[in-house]
């Protein structure tokens, strides 16, 4: 009896030595794992009672479909993803965004004037300068939490510093 336990601990420590690196591994190529997030930034806002939005490209780098479902952050109180159309007539609409899929390969840009990211009920100013924490929320669960960093109120991209 002893002998079959001491081969079975023998048995266990080999597969804990062999698969467990794997398991923990593959936790980490969840979606989260699999997008690049680039090119953040947000506009200032007007003190707290006006939304502003935020922008950033997100890079697919996995084999699988990634499902962007929902952004938030301590410093808006309500978060969206919107997009932005144009009718015939030039009239611009928002309209919000439930998810968002990037399949493999692929980038999706949150930009001025298309796809963005609504930030409304702003609990505190968003200040030329300073940055701000955004989470992301995937498909499966999985969250990634960047930086974002604050631009100026009329700002159109980037590198408008």
């Amino acid at each position: 009896m002893t002998r079959n336990l001491h081969s079975l601990s023998k048995i266990l420590a080999a597969f804990t030595v062999v698969f467990f690196p794997t398991i923990l591994a593959a936790q980490d190529i969840g979606q989260s794992g699999m997008v690049q997030i680039e090119s953040s930034w947000a506009r200032a806002s007007v003190g707290t009672m006006r939304p502003t939005a935020a922008y950033l490209k997100l890079h697919n780098n996995g084999s699988q479909t990634i499902v962007l479902k929902a952004i938030r952050s301590e410093i808006a109180g309500q978060i969206s993803m919107h997009q932005t159309a144009v009718n015939a007539e030039g009239i611009s609409t928002m309209r919000p965004v439930k998810n968002l899929q990037i399949r493999p390969g692929e980038t999706f840009d949150f930009e001025p004037g298309s796809f963005h990211v609504m930030l409304m009920e702003i609990q505190q100013p968003l200040v030329r300068g300073e940055s701000m924490p955004l989470t992301l929320i995937f498909g499966d669960a999985s969250e990634k939490t960047i930086e974002v960093p604050i631009l100026s109120i009329g700002a159109r991209n980037r590198g408008d510093e």
